[in-house]
């Protein structure tokens, strides 16, 4: 049985849609060691809800509170009240908007760490002021560690961002990777779900429909495509705010037969599997899953060289690089792995091979969970309440 004596682990997030930080989050909370760790779960309602059964493990808890700024005072009264009544050790926000909010109330409310994950650039900081990074050096300066999800992260932080570099630790993402399973049968079912005949070659594209995941210069990409490989289809799994814009482009280019918007899918895993090979034509990222799910599945991943996608996709050995908004090379890459179907095995193979060396999601949380320890007990001299009997 669980002792007492646990550490207790508190996720904070403030988006309402599920996505890559999102999953990050919640697989610590589902799978840290429950025998040196109790996880806990603090979340808009929204996302809660579309995680589903997917946060409950063992005895973790879950509090649905929307607190976007620490001048709610309301919220952040009770966001604090509840630190305090649970005994709260490490407080660990993720991405900035979060770490804003989360860092000085749990300072505030006497968490003895606290640490925030940067998961990638933000793109939506285009004012000058926004972009000077004040606020992200204090935040730092207020929390014990930050985490960067890939070297080039931790580079931008500290190069871009100037944040204390002694502060900032690499924890690469990972994922679970045994629980990507093939299924002929269930392959095929999907693909004749959308007038996909058995032949025909499916290109799988995951993840949001906003501007940082490139859909549209993939979208200009598929004439030319078309052109050589006239038995493609194109799945979009994922929703987002430029879903109508993009559909408009599809019916523009009269792409209609061969392009198909799922939506958001719970059940992704399973299209990722009724793909040939995968798609991320992305503008920037931290440390994709994406191409980290595909491998596991020993799917080619065709994608952008942009920050962390670079440290997961090995151009010509696991996968295929090219520039970011340039459909024309995109084109020429996916017309090029399309035709060639012993090339799509060999870089799936080796994809593979590549992601169980390196990408595990076991490895991610053992280095959470010793980062954790470590800060806890750094903090020991100084009155940590409850011992670290698992340290």
């Amino acid at each position: 049985m669980p002792s007492d004596s646990r550490i207790r682990v508190l996720q904070f997030l403030v988006s309402s849609v599920r996505s890559g930080a999102e999953e990050v989050a919640l697989d610590l909370v589902r799978g840290l060691d429950r025998e040196r760790f109790r996880n806990y779960l603090v979340c808009p309602a929204p996302l809660l809800e579309s995680f589903g059964q997917d946060w409950r493990a063992g005895d973790a808890q879950a509090f649905a509170l929307t607190l976007e700024s620490p001048f709610q005072w309301t919220a952040a009264r009770r966001f604090m009240s509840y630190l305090r009544s649970e005994k709260i050790d490490v407080v660990h926000a993720h991405m900035i908007r979060a770490a804003a909010v989360a860092v000085p109330l749990a300072r505030l409310a006497g968490v003895p760490v606290v640490v925030h994950t940067c998961h990638g650039r933000e793109a939506w900081r285009k004012k000058w002021l926004s972009r000077q990074y004040w606020y992200d050096r204090r935040i730092t300066d207020w929390s014990h560690s930050t985490i960067a999800v890939s070297q080039s992260t931790r580079d931008f932080l500290v190069k871009e961002k100037k944040l204390d570099s002694s502060k900032v630790v690499v924890i690469r993402n990972g994922r679970h990777l045994n629980g990507f399973v093939a299924d002929p049968t269930r392959r095929e079912a999907l693909r004749q779900e959308q007038g996909i005949r058995p032949d025909d070659l499916v290109v799988g594209v995951f993840g949001r429909l906003e501007e940082q995941k490139g859909h549209r210069h993939l979208i200009e990409a598929l004439p030319k495509v078309l052109e050589k490989v006239p038995a493609l289809h194109v799945l979009f799994a994922g929703d987002g705010s430029l879903r109508g814009k993009l559909e408009a482009s599809v019916r523009s280019l009269c792409l209609g037969r061969c392009v198909h918007f799922l939506g958001y899918r719970q059940d992704w895993m399973n299209w990722m599997d009724a793909s040939d090979l995968i798609a991320l034509p992305s503008l920037y990222e931290g440390m994709p899953l994406v191409p980290i799910e595909a491998a596991a599945m020993g799917k080619p991943v065709i994608a952008t060289a942009v920050d962390g996608t670079c440290e997961v996709v090995v151009d010509g050995e696991t996968g295929v690089l090219v520039p970011p908004a340039q459909p024309g090379a995109l084109a020429g890459a996916l017309v090029m792995l399309l035709e060639d179907p012993e090339r799509q095995k060999a870089l799936g193979i080796a994809a593979e091979r590549r992601a169980r060396e390196h990408f595990s999601l076991e490895r991610q949380l053992q280095e959470t969970a010793r980062l954790y320890e470590r800060l806890l007990k750094e903090k020991q001299p100084q009155g940590l309440g409850r011992n670290l009997a698992a340290a």
